[in-house]
């Protein structure tokens, strides 16, 4: 028995991509929901538990949309609206680092806030968004190619 060579490989890497995207962009966002479950337990704390939810979910779906045989759009947008709301989490969070908990606002954790730690909710939004929206793309151009092959 032959091993496979590398070229064909590569050639299996790069054709399943953007499903590696989503699966390591999964992976970050159960690490983070399971990591800020443990220690962002009170007041305005739960909504990076919950921007981290919901990147969970998006790959989830990600995953589902670039398994599914067929390209659903309305699904596509739902969810690229939905890695949009988790990059943009990314920023609030941000700026609610900077500006610290507000008296009156859920208990006070007088623990230090690293400012740019929220970021990484807008690097996995925008890498799942775009696993999502190129494996799309993909697929649609693949399939007008084969369509056009066909018709020859």
């Amino acid at each position: 028995m032959q091993a496979p060579s590398i070229r064909t490989t590569w050639r299996t890497v790069t054709a399943h991509r953007f499903q590696l995207m989503s699966t390591v962009v999964l992976g970050w966002s159960i690490k983070y929901a399971v990591t800020l479950a443990a220690t962002h337990n009170t007041g305005p704390e739960l909504y990076g538990v919950l921007t981290a939810s919901l990147a969970t979910g998006a790959a989830v779906s990600n995953l589902a949309l670039l398994r599914s045989p067929q390209v659903r759009v309305i699904a596509t947008v739902a969810v690229l609206v939905l890695w949009a709301v988790v990059a943009l989490g990314g920023v609030a969070g941000t700026i609610a680092h900077m500006v610290g908990p507000v008296p009156g606002h859920g208990p006070i954790d007088l623990r230090p806030r690293p400012i740019a730690a929220p970021l990484v909710f807008t690097l996995l939004g925008s890498v799942g968004a775009a696993a999502l929206a190129l494996g799309q793309r993909a697929r649609v151009r693949a399939g007008s190619t084969s369509q056009k092959e066909s018709s020859k």
